[in-house]
Formats: C-alpha cells, structure tokens, sequence
C-alpha cells in the first residue's frame, strides 16, 4: 500500500526544502517540549541544573542552526555546480561549432583530390576514401545541439586518423576522411575504430546514427574522376541531409 505521495524529478528541490524545514522546525519542538517539561525540576534545583539547563537550549538551537545552514550550504553548492556543467556543455558546443568552421569543405575536397589521386597513382599506391553520413531522429533537437553532435563526431573522426589522412565536411552532415595509401583492408579496420568512437559520442541516448562508406583507388574507381563521382553520390544521395543546413554554422 502507497502511503506517502511519489516526488517528481521537477519538484525535487522544493520537496528538498521542504524537508529541511520539517526536519529544522521537528528538532525546535522537540527540544522545545523537551525543555518545558525540564523546566520545572530546573526551577526548583541548584544553579548547575539551571547552568545545565541553559546549555542544553544553547545546544538545540545551534544544532537547529546547523541543520539548516548545512541545507543552504549544500543547495548552493549544488546550483553552483549545475552551473559549471552548463558552462562547460556551452563551452563544448562553442567549441564544437568552431571546430566546423575551420573544416575544410566539400570544394576544397574536390581541389585535394585530383592531386592525392596523381600522387598516389604515380607510385602505384591505394588510395581510400572513407563517407561518414550522421543522421539525426525526428525532432533530434535544436541547430546549436545539432551542430555540437556534429563537431563531437567531427573530432572522433580526427582522433581515429593517421597524421598524413585529412577530414572534410562533404555535406551539412556527412564527413569524408580521405586516407592516402590505404588499401580496402585496412580503410575497413578504420571504419571500425571510427564506428566504436562514435557509438561512444552518440551516447546512451543515441543523439545520432551514423553510416559508414568506403570507396577505394583501384577496388571501387580508376579514376579521380570516378571517385569523385561515388564520393559526390554517397554525400548526396539522401534528401534529408539537405535539409538539415542549416545545423552547421555559417
């Protein structure tokens, strides 16, 4: 049998409160009762009942006092702590949105390209290009949290990279890593340490999906240009992504 009321998460600080003075106001009477009945024995003993008397009231509204000053104590702290979280989520979001900025985009892959392709081609060598496509679910929240996902994912990518391998935004939520003499084999085994670092920044609340393509130099195209061409497809393909522009900064 349910006897006392269920407390809700948003009312659990006024509730908190609320104990607090219960608890504060049941020690004063207590010890207010306490002393009445005391009272009369004190009154009628020597002067160290009634020194004793004295202290012992003196004592029950210090520890009253206590109790709730150590209540206002902690509840100040606690805001203050909410409040650095909050400040260290904003100060990550600034710096995820950052961290976009300063990518380079879909043009300056198709000027990169070419160039790795010859490069590569020239000393018979692989060349890999990794499509990260990050979907969001319906209704995953406003631009600035989407743009913070994005970023979060942005430097999970980078992290997972080699030091010569480079990372471009292809389109407003899809990432292209391309990854200079690297065969299928191994552009697959870094597709599976890029999916475990985003299945941990996407979180137990999976704030996003994410799909991970690889086209490869010469398994999948034998030109820069069919290369570009696949890229361009698997960047582009999905309406959905198109319409999410407006989560990146500008």
């Amino acid at each position: 049998m349910k006897i006392f009321d269920q407390v809700e998460a948003e009312n659990l600080e006024r509730r908190e409160v609320h104990l607090s003075i219960f608890v504060s106001v049941t020690v004063l009477v207590l010890t207010v009762g306490t002393g009445m009945l005391m009272y009369p024995l004190v009154a009628a003993g020597d002067r160290t009942m009634r020194v004793a008397f004295v202290g012992y009231c003196v004592l029950s509204l210090l520890l009253t006092y206590y109790l709730w000053e150590r209540h206002r104590t902690i509840r100040l702290l606690r805001r203050q702590m909410a409040e650095e979280r909050r400040q260290m989520v904003e100060t990550r979001r600034e710096a995820s949105v950052e961290l976009l900025k300063t990518m380079p985009n879909y043009s300056s892959f198709q000027d990169r390209l070419p160039m790795e392709f010859r490069r590569m081609a020239s000393t018979t060598q692989k060349l890999s290009i990794v499509v990260i496509t990050i979907k969001f679910p319906e209704g995953h929240g406003s631009p600035s949290e989407t743009a913070s996902a994005l970023g979060d994912a942005a430097k999970v990518i980078a992290r997972k990279l080699r030091e010569q391998d480079s990372i471009y935004i292809l389109a407003p939520a899809c990432f292209g890593a391309v990854l200079p003499g690297v065969d299928l084999a191994t552009a697959q085994r870094v597709c599976t340490r890029i999916n475990e670092g985003l299945a941990d920044a996407s979180g137990a609340s999976h704030r996003f999906q994410f799909v991970l393509t690889v086209v490869n130099y010469p398994e999948n195209a034998s030109s820069a240009h069919e290369l570009l061409q696949a890229v361009s497809t698997l960047a582009f393909i999905e309406d959905p992504l198109r319409g999410m522009a407006e989560a990146l900064p500008h």
